[in-house]
């Protein structure tokens, strides 16, 4: 049986360390995103970059991330468990009240449940001023673009991912982990992951050895 882990969170949240070095650490594994879908599909299909949203349906990256989940012994989703759907990086007069939707549905879940994929979904917690101080960070150094500016911003954003995130936990067969990157170092939480994953999946996941992140 395969296993998916999700891994979701606010922005600057530590998302991409820890599923990174999660796949670093366990083997057989692979990082894969459900949004990379679209564009897996339309490679194949020989659609065009700017006609892949019209002609790529939702259902057929539903059953491609399935298939994805299905071959691989464990896949690792760094994902926003809620997003605004209008919601543009560069913009600078955005509307930061505009709603959240989830981005995992439920006929996803059941869609991975029916083939035998055990799901985890893991929420990445963070302080909002930690993770607006982590996102300037970044921006600073031309490493991503500034997604939320202010510290209400990143609040409403906090809010909209564990709301979305419990909503999930609370479907029957998926099973849930709360980490905080505030209270642990990169180090400690892939250790501590780990550890709950391992106890969760029956499988051993640790590689002996491990060298410290740096």
């Amino acid at each position: 049986m395969g296993t998916v882990i999700f891994v979701g969170g606010a922005t600057a949240s530590g998302k991409s360390t820890l599923v990174k070095e999660l796949n670093t650490q366990i083997p057989n594994s692979q990082m894969y995103r459900r949004y990379q879908g679209f564009f897996d599909i339309a490679k194949e299909k020989g659609i065009s970059n700017d006609e892949i949203f019209n002609q790529v349906e939702s259902y057929e990256v539903d059953d491609w991330f399935v298939n994805k989940c299905c071959s691989t012994d464990i896949l690792i989703s760094d994902v926003h468990y809620a997003v605004q759907m209008n919601r543009d990086v560069e913009d600078q007069n955005v509307n930061i009240y505009q709603d959240y939707v989830g981005t995992i549905s439920d006929d996803l879940i059941q869609k991975l449940l029916a083939s035998g994929i055990e799901i985890i979904a893991i929420h990445l917690s963070c302080n909002p001023n930690t993770c607006l101080k982590r996102a300037k960070e970044r921006f600073n150094k031309h490493e991503k673009g500034l997604r939320a500016k202010s510290l209400l911003d990143v609040e409403l954003e906090n809010n909209a991912e564990k709301r979305e995130w419990l909503k999930l936990c609370s479907i029957s067969g998926v099973k849930s982990l709360e980490l905080n990157s505030d209270l642990m170092n990169p180090n400690e939480l892939v250790d501590y992951c780990l550890d709950i994953l391992s106890e969760s999946t029956k499988k051993t996941l640790c590689k002996r050895n491990r060298k410290p992140m740096v």
